[in-house]
Formats: C-alpha cells, structure tokens, sequence
C-alpha cells in the first residue's frame, strides 16, 4: 500500500523492532528518489535494522554460549490466537527472585517484558504516572518495573501487542525460572518436540543366567 511521505517517515521513526522496522523501510523506500531530511531518515532506519539484527544476534550467541537458550523457541511463525492461554501461564511459571536495597526483591527483566506486553494488549496505552515509593516505605522497584516495561510499548497496537508477548513467551531464557515447566495452549511442553522430554532409553537385555557347572 502507497503511503504519503509524512507518513512514511513517520513509520520510520516509531518502528521499534526488526519486523516493524523492515515493513517500514519497504513502504519508505521510494523516499530514495526525494534528497533531503526525509532520505536521510530512510538511510538512518537502514542502519539502525543493521544494528538492530547484530544485536540480536549476538544476544541470541550469548545466551547458546551460557546454556540459556531457550529450548521453546519455534521455527514456524508465532500466533497471537495463544496469547489468552499463554497469559493465564506466565505469572504462575516458577520465577527466580532477585533481592534489592531494604528487603524489597523483583522478578527477572523477561517477566516485566511480558506484563508490559499483556498490559498494552488489555488496556493499551498507560496513562499512570511512574510510581516512586513502596506502600511500606523505600523505592517501589516492583511497581516501577511493571510501568517501565508498559510505557516501553506505548503506541503499540493489540495485535502486534499480543503476538510479542507469545514470542516472548516461548523464547525468554530459562535461568529467569528455578523449573522451566512452560507449555503451550494445547498443555504440552512449549516449543514442540524441541521441548518434549526424551523417552528413557530402553533397558539393556541382560544376558541369560548359565548354569552352575556341576562337580
């Protein structure tokens, strides 16, 4: 679909993941033929993807290189008609707890990512001022987590809202749980096979018993 140039540069700018910043780009790209700020926007956004795929690639070597790779992750694509199974999941997986100044203690950054995720799916943009401080005194870290990780997806829309949260979900790193015991909205271990536990080998036949000689 042809979009204006305002419009184009615009896509350009609020782009905030690769997916969204390649479509971006493909609608932008007979901006090429307009010198000015607008291509210049256009050459900014090509290599902003640039670094943005390197980023998560070498994200993606790092967690392989510390056996924190996600054993859930898919190879076909992601579908955002799990995200209402998925959603009743994730707050009950079993999460580590890490501890902070005056015996307050928060979750690992993945859990944020995916409330911020449910929370623009549900209610769309926040419209809450950052909270400071804990109901018991001392910086509230959990409450500030929670609205850092919303207002990071501000503008986003539902759909795409839904469907982050789903990739999310089957690909955090399992060291943010004590057990990884995530499954799918079928029940079974999420990510497929690739998740599925192995069968126990079959047991070696022992060999037959011969008889004592006699004397």
């Amino acid at each position: 679909m042809a979009v204006d140039e305002e419009t184009a540069v615009a896509g350009l700018v609020g782009a905030k993941d690769i997916e969204a910043l390649e479509a971006a780009i493909g609608q932008a790209s007979f901006l090429d033929s307009k010198p000015g700020e607008s291509r210049q926007k256009l050459r900014a956004a090509r290599t902003r993807l640039k670094k943005m795929k390197a980023d998560a690639e070498a994200k993606l070597a790092a967690a392989a290189a510390n056996n924190d790779l996600s054993p859930h992750r898919k190879q076909q694509k992601y579908d955002a008609a799990e995200f209402e199974a998925l959603v009743s999941k994730y707050e009950k997986l079993n999460w580590r707890i890490i501890s902070k100044p005056g015996g307050a203690t928060v979750k690992p950054d993945d859990f944020y990512v995916l409330y911020g995720y449910h929370q623009q799916a549900t209610q769309g943009n926040i419209t809450t001022e950052r909270p400071m401080w804990a109901e018991k005194g001392g910086l509230d870290f959990e409450g500030r987590a929670k609205w850092d990780a919303w207002a990071a997806h501000k503008g986003m829309t539902t759909e795409k809202a839904r469907l982050e949260f789903v990739r999310t979900y089957y690909e955090f790193g399992p060291k943010c749980l004590y057990t990884d015991a995530r499954t799918g909205d079928d029940g079974k271990a999420a990510g497929g096979a690739a998740a599925e536990a192995k069968e126990p080998a079959a047991a070696e036949a022992k060999p037959e018993a011969k008889p004592e000689a006699k004397p």
